[in-house]
């Protein structure tokens, strides 16, 4: 018996990128996020979210793309890592969700490139081709958490 996974898709330019759906909390449409100073170029900002400070990712910068251009129809998929912290990610749009099983799913070229590391396979779908990312690999989480705190939440 073959085991089954879930994984929203989205699309970046014309390519389709898959993430595993448990790590989905929400998502949403654009909305406008506070910039933190001297962050990296592919953080756009965090975004208040119900209490929680949000990192807010341009994925199109961490795989070499050009910029995200941000509009009213720009998504932002919500993401949670295994230790409930969250982030989100600017994509072009989301596509489907798939139902993968383990067969479906090949493993990484395995180049050793450093946009390889973090993909958790390739897997064949109505004769696409979908690149399942591992955001835990992609980002770091906990450091991007404490970055996207406000200074004077630091100040006690």
């Amino acid at each position: 018996m073959t085991e089954s996974r879930e994984y929203l898709s989205f699309l970046l330019e014309d390519e389709e990128y898959g993430i595993h759906i448990l790590d989905v909390k929400e998502v949403r449409g654009w909305s406008e996020v506070r910039r933190i100073p001297n962050s990296s170029p592919h953080m756009l900002g965090v975004l208040e979210l119900r209490g929680e400070y949000i990192p807010i990712m341009d994925i199109r910068q961490c795989f070499g793309m050009s910029p995200a251009t941000l509009t009213t129809m720009s998504v932002i998929i919500i993401v949670r890592n295994q230790r409930g912290v969250s982030l989100g990610i600017v994509v072009d749009a989301v596509a489907e969700v798939h139902n993968l099983d383990t067969k479906q799913i090949k493993a990484p070229p395995g180049l050793h490139r450093r946009e390889e590391w973090f993909m958790e396979g390739i897997a064949s779908v109505n004769d696409r081709h979908v690149v399942l990312i591992n955001l835990e690999q992609l980002f770091d989480f906990d450091q991007l958490q404490q970055s996207a705190q406000p200074e004077s939440a630091n100040e006690d």
